[in-house]
Formats: C-alpha cells, sequence, structure tokens
C-alpha cells in the first residue's frame, strides 16, 4: 500500500471518527421543550373612567315657575361620573354611577317651584323661600354571559351573528327634589351581537323590563295633590318589554 493511499485511509478514518463523536455529543445534548402558549388572563378587558361634564342648556321633566311668573324648564347641570367596563372569560360587565347637580332654576325640596313653598297645612299657600339646587345620583349595570363562551363552542357564531347572551341589569336612582323620585327596575333577557365591517359591532338585546318601584310625593296621601293617593307614593308598575341597543 502506497504511502499516499495510507494517507488518504488515515483522514477518512479521522473525519469519520470525528462525525460519529460529534453526532453522539449532539444527541447527548438536552432537547428544550417547547414554550407553553400563555393562558389567557380571566378579565380580558378593564376599563374605568371618571369624568365631568357640563350641560349649559338642560331641561329637567315639569315647569319651574319662577318668582316673576314666568315658566322656565330649563337649567344647567354639572356631572360627576364614574364608569366601568369589564370583558372576562364569560361575558361582559358595565357598570355607571352619575351625579348631575343643576342650578338654583331647578330647586331641592321643600321648593315645589324656583323660589316658591307650597304648604297643604297652609292651605297649599304659595310663600317664598330659597332652596338649593336639586341633585339626582342615578346608576346602573348590565351583565352578560355569552353562550359561545359557556358552552366552549362556536356554534352561535353563524355569518355576521358574533354571539348569544344572557342579559341581566339593574336601574336606581334618587334625587332631592320636591316630586322625590327613586326609581328601581331590574331587566333580563338576551343579547344577539352582530359583526360589522371595519371591525365595529351591534347588540341588539330584546329584554323583560320591570319597574317596580318608583317615588312621587305629588301622588302621596296627605300632600292633597290628586286623587286618589297612594299611602307612601310609591307606585309598582307590571312588567313589560323594552329593546336596548348599541
Amino acid at each position: 500500500m502506497s504511502f499516499r493511499f495510507k494517507a488518504i485511509a488515515a483522514g477518512a478514518l479521522s473525519l469519520a471518527t470525528l462525525a460519529t463523536g460529534g453526532l453522539a455529543q449532539a444527541a447527548d445534548l438536552p432537547v428544550k421543550a417547547a414554550k407553553k402558549a400563555a393562558d389567557l388572563p380571566f378579565f380580558l378587558v378593564i376599563d374605568d373612567r371618571v369624568t365631568f361634564s357640563y350641560i349649559f342648556n338642560a331641561s329637567q321633566p315639569g315647569a319651574f315657575t319662577n318668582t316673576n311668573g314666568v315658566i322656565n324648564a330649563k337649567t344647567t347641570k354639572q356631572v360627576y361620573s364614574f364608569t366601568h367596563f369589564d370583558a372576562w372569560a364569560y361575558g361582559t360587565n358595565f357598570f355607571t354611577i352619575s351625579m348631575f347637580k343643576s342650578d338654583h332654576n331647578d330647586p331641592a325640596a321643600p321648593c315645589t317651584a324656583t323660589g316658591v313653598i307650597v304648604s297643604p297645612a297652609a292651605g297649599f299657600a304659595a310663600t317664598p323661600a330659597s332652596c338649593a339646587s336639586a341633585t339626582e345620583i342615578y346608576g346602573l349595570f348590565r351583565s352578560t354571559f355569552g353562550w359561545n363562551e359557556i358552552f366552549n363552542t362556536k356554534a352561535f357564531t353563524q355569518g355576521p351573528l358574533h354571539n348569544i347572551s344572557f342579559e341581566v341589569g339593574m336601574d336606581a336612582n334618587t334625587e332631592n327634589r320636591y316630586f322625590g323620585a327613586a326609581k328601581r327596575d331590574v331587566v333580563a333577557g338576551l343579547q344577539f351581537a352582530f359583526d360589522l365591517p371595519y371591525k365595529g359591532y351591534f347588540n341588539v338585546a330584546p329584554l323583560v323590563y320591570w319597574e317596580f318601584a318608583n317615588h312621587n310625593s305629588f301622588s302621596q296621601c296627605g300632600a292633597g295633590w290628586s286623587a286618589p293617593c297612594i299611602v307612601d307614593g310609591n307606585t309598582s308598575f307590571k312588567p313589560t318589554w323594552a329593546i336596548e341597543t348599541n
């Protein structure tokens, strides 16, 4: 065997040894596991806002007779609001509460009109008075529970229909006007969510609406404003229907 052939054979054997050793070392290296996909958070979106707004020319239901005899139902209002919205694993929650502060053209109790107190004890005579401006607090919440999320399916996503959800909610308010409204109502039903172009959406919710309490001082027994009267001024209405959209 010639020297040249021996050298070539030795070189080939060295390369084979290196290749075998290299493969063995690569096989011995630990295999890095694939990263686990991150779990979605329980709350996908949380949006809390505190806002202030000013209404220059609001109309309060009812007419206020000023001391000069002019009937004027206009009032300015300062509005302080807190709003919360979240999207969670099974639906959405929305809550808002606002305080509406009127000017003196919308007076608080005991004034029944601007600058006037009408006293049943004095034969309903109007006597001059200076009452504070009225304040109303109104709050509501709505919660939805998506059928796709509850049943872990996409069966309720068909064409433009994005989802169907159970919806429940409640409204409540209180005010210190003579009227003394104190509404309490509950709603329940379904919400149909539709996709719109460019990532828009449109919700339609047919609901059962039940206003089970509301106060009206003008209909309260002893006030002398109307007959027949209600003992405590609180009225309850039969359930009806309502449609909410957004």
